[in-house]
């Protein structure tokens, strides 16, 4: 990947229909947040089909919203797995320093899950 998101905290708008007749998408946009200077600056407009129930088509712009803290997440997380190969410069000889690195991951892992799983029926959950 040679560029990153826009920066800040990613939120979704409100879900809403783009007419009142059939037939109509679900739209929501997403912005970033600046907390320090209070502003919100758009990103995208995400544009569903009505066929979609509304908790689906909600929870899949919540998921659309989270995705730099999920591209994160999943960058510290192979960061964990380069740890484990000896192949690898940042070769840890120690098990133990990489569930530490793994651990240090698991409240926002955790968070992001509860947070996905709040806001739709149909988020995974493990076996």
């Amino acid at each position: 990947m040679t560029s990153r998101p826009t920066s800040g905290d990613w939120q979704a708008g409100a879900l809403r229909r783009s007419t009142a007749d059939w037939p109509f998408d679900w739209v929501g946009d997403i912005t970033s947040g600046d907390p320090i200077q209070h502003d919100r600056t758009f990103i995208a407009t995400v544009r569903q089909s009505g066929a979609r129930p509304f908790e689906e088509a909600l929870a899949n712009l919540n998921v659309m919203a989270r995705a730099p803290t999920l591209l994160r997440l999943i960058e510290d997380v192979v960061h964990v797995l380069d740890m484990s190969d000896p192949d690898h410069p940042t070769f840890a000889d120690s098990a133990a320093d990489c569930l530490d690195a793994l651990l240090d991951q698991e409240a926002p892992l955790r968070a992001i899950f509860a947070e996905l799983r709040a806001s739709g029926p149909f988020v995974p959950t493990a076996s």
